[in-house]
């Protein structure tokens, strides 16, 4: 095993192949320099094991094997065949043409992303697409977020203070990222009830209506059951 030991390549006759070297113009050299190290301390757990030590060009493959799958090119385009249009996993729905070419003149330069041009002074970034809001929903006030817990957390807060929020046990879904909805409630709520029948629920909150919030969640995607 001593002699196998030996036998490994050093760090620097990894970094001087071809195929390292090939890295190096890439990707910083403490970098691949690191993924060397990752690879070779791989190698002799192997030779512990009984293996041979593997050879330079052996090392040079693992490493950019290691580096493709590390560093790849991210997101990556998949097709989705899960019946799901809005699918949040897989980057939900795909912008269109017209939406693609104002996101690269938009990302090309400076914009006016959250200054008022009009009165010269910073602007707020939710002024336009809330005004967009309004006009599609009818709503009074609107604000946009990036995700749904931020959203429900939100609107909670808006209109459920001091108030009961009561939601079917069915629709205790988590909505990505481990976000589940009763925690992400109790956040914003004073109180949180789970029903365990729809009917019973909605038989309740109709006799209490103005000291309860009725949550609805869709359970499509991200079920939980037991």
């Amino acid at each position: 095993m001593t002699s196998e030991f030996r036998n490994m390549p050093s760090v620097s006759e990894a970094l001087a192949h071809p195929r390292v070297g090939g890295l190096l113009g890439r990707f910083s050299r403490e970098a691949v320099a690191g993924l060397v190290r990752e690879t070779l301390e791989a190698a002799r757990d192997d030779v512990r094991g009984g293996a041979s030590a593997p050879s330079v060009s052996e090392v040079a493959d693992a490493v950019a094997v290691s580096a493709a799958r590390r560093w790849m090119s991210w997101p990556r385009r998949v097709v989705n065949a899960t019946g799901v249009v809005l699918h949040t996993n897989l980057g939900r729905a795909p912008l269109s043409d017209e939406s693609l070419r104002a996101v690269q003149t938009a990302a090309a330069g400076y914009s006016d992303l959250e200054f008022d041009l009009d009165a010269g002074k910073r602007g707020s970034r939710q002024a336009r697409v809330a005004d967009l809001i309004r006009q599609a929903t009818g709503a009074e006030a609107a604000l946009a977020a990036n995700n749904n817990a931020s959203a429900v957390t939100l609107a909670l807060a808006a209109t459920a203070a001091g108030k009961e929020v009561v939601v079917s046990r069915g629709e205790a879904v988590e909505i990505g990222g481990g976000f589940r909805i009763p925690d992400v409630l109790r956040r914003a709520a004073r109180n949180l009830s789970m029903s365990g029948r729809l009917i019973a629920l909605t038989r309740g909150i109709s006799r209490t209506l103005s000291a309860r919030i009725r949550g609805r969640f869709c359970p499509s995607t991200h079920p939980i059951f037991g």
